[in-house]
């Protein structure tokens, strides 16, 4: 009895592999993940270039103990109080590319199932002798797999733009990138699984691929113009406390004024604390807002001195989980992948192909 049930969980693996091979192999062939793919790469390679150019340009002013210029535009947020850190160009690419990694999610997944009900090309796939949980999960896993690897052919990409302009990477700046390219494809894959979904719970790739936009669209753009929207937040929290005038009036003992003042600022620190803690749990639910807090996280770290020093991996990532928020945004990154697939998995083991 054992024999055959590990005979018949190497076979589920062997299709399920077989599945995933497959799909890995649709993808990079695909005009539409090489077109967008070429673009990424064009943006990735200028992005470096620009943030390698302004990195040289800060680090000569570190070396010179030159003043900030006020008001000059200083991306790398460094002062000649403090070595700048080439890790500032991967999240200055961040940036640039993260509404179109976004949208190249959702181009892998928004027909990977409509496209197969409308050639009627499933009910054949279906009619062999495999299980549809390994359709679906192959599906998954090959677009998870070709998204890994257009990651890291942009990350190459930006290696080598580096090495060109003589900037090497040292061990533990190359273990940052890696994490790096890590929260980039749980980003990329969180719009991938959306788009999954709808292709499961649409009739068309048309209508697959306009809701997924428009849900790119609602945690992107809609949910963050409320959330930070001053009058929103005032209408559900009512506005900032002011300062009691009478504090300042002669007519009570200093001991009065300072008990008003005392309890101004406990009122007006608790409703900042929960008007920050409501924006917060409100832009949880944003993949955008996840990615950028998430990355901005590895980038951050100061650099090491002169060489001299440098962060190990457990530094790295005691900084990252050093505040809950941050903590809660890499725990979303791998959870609302992992909802909309299982969504996705749930609506296709139940469809009916009549």
């Amino acid at each position: 009895m054992g024999a055959l049930c590990t005979g018949g969980y190497q076979m589920r693996v062997q299709t399920l592999r077989t599945i995933a091979g497959k799909e890995f192999r649709d993808h990079v062939r695909s005009r539409r993940f090489l077109a967008l793919l070429a673009v990424i790469l064009i943006i990735t390679g200028t992005g470096t270039f620009s943030g390698m150019v302004q990195f040289h340009k800060s680090l000569d002013r570190y070396h010179d103990a030159l003043t900030v210029v006020s008001g000059e535009d200083e991306p790398f947020g460094t002062s000649t109080s403090s070595k700048p850190s080439i890790m500032w160009v991967f999240h200055m690419i961040e940036m640039t590319t993260a509404t179109l990694s976004a949208f190249m999610g959702i181009a892998m997944g928004f027909d990977l199932v409509t496209r197969e009900k409308e050639s009627k090309s499933l009910k054949i796939l279906l009619s062999n002798p495999i299980y549809r949980d390994e359709v679906i999960t192959g599906k998954a896993l090959g677009g998870v797999a070709a998204i890994a690897l257009a990651v890291a052919i942009a990350l190459g990409v930006s290696c080598a733009v580096l090495l060109i302009g003589g900037i090497v990477l040292s061990p533990t700046q190359m273990i940052r990138t890696l994490i790096f390219g890590l929260f980039t494809v749980l980003f990329i894959a969180t719009f991938f699984m959306i788009a999954l979904f709808f292709s499961t719970i649409a009739s068309e790739s048309g209508t697959a691929f306009i809701a997924s936009v428009l849900v790119l669209v609602l945690i992107a753009v809609i949910l963050p113009f409320f959330a930070y929207n001053p009058m929103v937040l005032d209408a559900v929290l009512g506005e900032p406390p002011e300062c009691p005038e009478e504090a300042y009036s002669t007519d009570i003992s200093y001991e009065e004024s300072l008990a008003l003042l005392d309890e101004y600022d406990a009122e007006n620190e608790a409703y900042w604390n929960t008007r920050n803690t409501l924006i917060t749990a409100a832009m949880i639910s944003s993949p955008a807002w996840i990615y950028n807090a998430a990355t901005a996280a590895v980038t951050a770290l100061p650099p090491a001195d002169d060489g001299v020093q440098d962060y190990s991996p457990g530094t790295i990532l005691s900084t990252l989980l050093n505040s809950w928020y941050i903590f809660a945004a890499l725990v979303a990154m791998l959870v609302m992948p992992a909802f909309f697939f299982g969504l996705a998995w749930v609506k296709f083991a139940r469809m009916d192909l009549r």
